[in-house]
């Protein structure tokens, strides 16, 4: 039987270096992937998208995937977060606790595989991450001037920043060879220091790929290219029309990461061998650790997101679609 891999304490953002590579020793790793979980004590969005993104890619390769050792608590909240389909539990029976809709406080491990799917998962994490604040009844009348309640100002341009933004995902992931890539989303509330926190993860050619044609990226390094790619309107999707109703503009990384900023939090984003805090830290991941594809954290404090201007955070719209959204 193959050497187990050990996950880290910490399946993070704040321990990215640790998770990933704990993800790529399974997806290197020779036959079926042997998780050793014991160490496993807490899991955020990231690391929950970067898990199911791995778990994906091993049973992709034909080989199963076992996991030993997890905690009941654990066990009970990844199977909560959907993380589980297709994996082998040992050992560890997950705590069965009646399943609720928690709509306004968590999004689970979703797979986007299609465009399809990608404006009900940004309407699905828009919710989650507005969810309930003082003061803001997402069940109030609508202003009869502009037909918008409280809520919908909150949502509607989170969604659209989300929707671009896996839009980019999708389509960027999707070049040089990766013709079935995917995308991984997984959102939750965490009401003690009242932050939001998301994952978005893909499993494509990486954001140096995507631009290395690119006349703003000065070096063809992997940190280059994630600075590269938060500066407005950086896309190789510009005015394709993805679907019917919206046109992809190129602005979903920078607009979320300035959601964010604004609302007291910031991005990690992860591409190659390179990290980027927008909070100030950037180099490279350690003990040489990569991911094929971008993997991004975005985490920020929800009672300040009706403080936000949103109108101020977006390079300048064409006219139509500023009056169809109707940013305030």
């Amino acid at each position: 039987m193959p050497e187990p891999v050990c996950l880290p304490a910490y399946l993070s953002a704040r321990s990215a270096s640790e998770s990933i590579a704990a993800c790529g020793g399974l997806i290197s790793a020779i036959g079926d992937a042997n998780v050793d979980a014991r160490r496993l004590r807490f899991a955020d969005p990231f690391g929950l998208a970067l898990l199911g993104a791995t778990f994906h890619m091993v049973r992709q390769q034909g080989r199963a995937v076992r996991v030993c050792g997890l905690s009941a608590e654990m066990s009970g909240y990844l199977e909560r977060m959907d993380v589980f389909e297709g994996v082998e539990l040992v050992d560890c029976v997950p705590r069965q606790n009646q399943r609720q809709n928690r709509g306004d406080a968590l999004v689970e491990l979703t797979r986007l595989d299609s465009q399809r799917g990608v404006d009900d998962a940004a309407f699905r994490l828009a919710h989650a991450v507005v969810g309930h604040i003082p003061g803001i009844d997402p069940n109030e009348p609508p202003d009869e001037m502009s037909g918008f309640t409280a809520f919908d100002r909150l949502v509607e341009p989170i969604q659209y920043a989300l929707s671009e933004l896996l839009e980019n995902a999708m389509t960027h992931a999707r070049r040089h060879g990766y013709a079935n890539a995917c995308v991984w989303v997984a959102c939750q509330y965490y009401p003690k220091n009242d932050m939001i926190r998301l994952g978005v993860v893909d499993n494509g050619c990486g954001l140096l790929a995507t631009l290395r044609c690119h006349p703003e990226l000065r070096h063809e390094r992997h940190l280059d290219a994630i600075l590269t790619a938060l500066k407005p309107r950086i896309s190789c999707n510009r005015d394709l029309r993805l679907n019917s109703d919206s046109v992809n503009q190129g602005v979903g990384l920078t607009t979320t990461c300035r959601i964010a900023e604004h609302a007291g939090g910031h991005l990690v984003i992860v591409s190659g061998n390179a990290i980027h805090d927008t909070s100030g830290r950037s180099g490279l991941l350690a003990d040489g650790a990569t991911w094929q594809g971008v993997a991004i954290a975005i985490e920020c404090r929800r009672d300040l997101l009706p403080t936000i201007r949103f109108r101020e955070l977006l390079p300048p719209l064409d006219a139509q679609l500023a009056v169809r959204l109707r940013f305030e």
